[in-house]
């Protein structure tokens, strides 16, 4: 019989105490990276869990010691009322930690009333520093709306402030130092995040870049040092700038995995619990909500359920599986 206290262990040791909730499948950006030209078919709003559905199934996960909850997106600030989700979710007992990743184009409005929501930090998704690459990648967005959410966010204190950078050979790696040159006189942390096979396997291999080619290019602004972490904090692995104030953190999805330490469960706009970002296997809560089934039961089941690792090819190999590259859900609709 499982212990009490060890109730969110899975098969491999690992304890899962992080849960990802995406709130929407809908984005107010279109990144290429994230989702098709065409973009996706919107669900509809039956389809959406409610904010009911995912008090219960928060609750069921805090009762199973999950104690860390990061919405995501789409983009979540575009979903209505969801600073009232955020209270709600607040109070649960046991949650003690509520994160945001957004694009950021919204938060210079919304950012006060998630303060007082409840939210404690804010990852802020920002490929490029440049007004014309910003609208390629974005297929139409405003620089400056982020840069004024990121000063928003500043100013009222959720931090640590993190600006995710997803790294695209040959659009926005000429960027990697100015990015780094961000850490030597702000307290923020600039996460490079290595470009993750979602989609089309050719694309992907024409803009991935590795990490030791990104940690290189960081060391011709200075000496990197690295900074110790506490162990379930994230997958990156941080380092300074000698003199520098903030830190870099480097994600090496592809070329060398964390799944060793890996602490989460993902949950779907429509009600899914995915135990790994790289697989389409799922476990439908909806069912299960309807009928009044227990939840706990079914979040423990996907707890055991989770894989070592997942089952990427890297980029050196020459067999590279299909399957791996095409997805029933891209990016946007999983929530990263």
């Amino acid at each position: 019989m499982t212990n009490e206290l060890d109730k969110n262990l899975d098969m491999y040791g690992r304890r899962i105490d992080y849960l990802r909730i995406s709130v929407t499948d809908r984005c107010n950006l279109r990144c290429f990276y994230c989702m098709p030209t065409s973009g996706v078919e919107k669900m509809s709003h039956p389809q959406i869990l409610n904010f009911e559905d995912i008090e219960r199934i928060v609750t069921a996960a805090a009762n199973l010691g999950v104690s860390k909850i990061r919405f995501t997106g789409g983009e979540p600030l575009v979903r209505k009322d969801f600073s009232k989700l955020v209270n709600t979710i607040s109070r649960i007992p046991g949650i003690e930690d509520l994160s945001l990743t957004t694009n950021g184009v919204l938060l210079a409005q919304q950012g006060e009333q998630l303060l007082e929501a409840g939210i404690n930090r804010v990852n802020i998704s920002l490929d490029t520093l440049d007004n014309t690459k910003f609208s390629q990648i974005t297929r139409g967005g405003t620089l400056a709306q982020v840069l004024k959410g990121k000063e928003t966010a500043r100013n009222l204190g959720l931090t640590p402030l993190k600006l995710n950078v997803v790294v695209i050979k040959g659009m926005n790696d000429d960027e990697i130092a100015d990015f780094a040159r961000l850490t030597m006189n702000e307290d923020i942390e600039v996460r490079f995040i290595e470009y993750m096979p979602m989609s089309d396997g050719e694309n992907w291999k024409k803009s991935y870049l590795p990490i030791t080619d990104i940690k290189e290019k960081c060391s011709q602004v200075g000496k990197l040092l690295p900074v110790e972490t506490a162990k379930g904090n994230g997958p990156a692995k941080y380092y300074r700038l000698e003199h520098g104030v903030g830190k870099i953190g480097f994600i090496s999805a592809v070329s060398e995995h964390f799944c060793g330490d890996c602490n989460r469960l993902r949950l779907t706009s429509d009600g899914k619990i995915k135990t790994c970002l790289f697989s389409d296997e799922e476990l439908d809560l909806r069912v299960a909500l309807k009928s009044n089934y227990d939840i706990e039961r079914l979040l423990l089941k996907a707890i055991l359920a989770k894989p070592s690792q997942h089952n990427l090819s890297t980029i050196h190999s020459e067999d590279m599986l299909t399957n791996d590259l095409n997805r029933k859900r891209g990016m946007s609709q999983i929530g990263g």
